[in-house]
């Protein structure tokens, strides 16, 4: 931090962790970044904590406004409205890189994100193939009614359009 100028910061909260004789939170921003040499990762180092790391818990993954202060950390929770305040011996306040840990974070998190696409699609697949079934049943059951006589013929074609347009729509590779 330099000089006395409170740093700020909108993101994350990601990580919490404590060591002896204090506690480290890593706040992330939004956007991930790809560039290896990113310093968009803000670390506040607690030295002398005044605060107990459970009382963060509630707000980990939470979008959050932070401003660090030398002897405070005011974390503002920007959904659950509450702003916690963290006060210790000195705080200091650095940008850094993404370390080993955030990035399996984020692996498990594109992961976790990937599985729920992946079974979102499976689920729509299925719909479309039950839409497409029930389309060429109603198709095959107006053609049957078309067929018993002219007058018939001439009522469903426009139902006989109109399931012939849904099914190029389900068979459609677009």
């Amino acid at each position: 931090m330099a000089g006395s100028a409170p740093v700020e910061f909108y993101g994350a909260l990601g990580r919490i962790h404590s060591r002896d004789g204090g506690v480290d939170l890593r706040f992330y921003p939004f956007a991930f970044a790809t560039e290896s040499d990113a310093r968009i990762v803000l670390i506040v180092r607690f030295e002398g904590a005044h605060f107990q790391t459970e009382e963060l818990a509630g707000l980990l993954g939470d979008e959050v406004e932070a401003t660090v202060f030398l002897d405070r950390a005011e974390v503002h929770s920007v959904f659950g409205g509450t702003t916690t305040i963290l006060q210790a011996s000195s705080v200091t306040a650095e940008w850094s890189a993404y370390d080993v840990e955030d990035l399996l974070q984020r692996v498990r998190q594109l992961q976790d994100e990937h599985d729920h696409l992946n079974r979102a699609l499976a689920k729509s697949v299925t719909k479309n193939l039950k839409g497409l079934a029930l389309v060429q049943e109603l198709q095959r059951r107006a053609e049957i009614k078309a067929a018993a006589s002219d007058d018939f013929k001439h009522r469903q074609a426009s139902a006989l359009a109109a399931l012939e347009r849904l099914l190029r729509h389900f068979e459609a590779d677009d």
